[in-house]
């Protein structure tokens, strides 16, 4: 039931890192936000969540960027 539900918080995540990419607000801001709302609790280990989370933030910033050279 935790792999789900991490899973669902995941396309939240996807889906409001697309929508404030393009907006002139901060998306990483968003993130960080969501993430006090929303925690990814992956592992058992705070110290492994925290790098984790880290690896999470530059993986899906990572795919907005790379949207957008490609769009551009």
């Amino acid at each position: 039931m935790t792999v789900l539900l991490n899973l669902l918080k995941s396309v939240v995540f996807g889906i409001v890192q697309g929508i404030t990419e393009w907006l002139p607000i901060s998306s990483t801001g968003h993130l960080i936000l969501m993430e006090s709302f929303m925690p990814l609790n992956v592992f058992a280990d705070h110290a492994a969540n925290e790098a984790f989370w880290s690896m999470y933030k530059v993986v899906i910033q990572f795919g907005s960027i790379l949207a957008v050279m490609i769009m551009f």
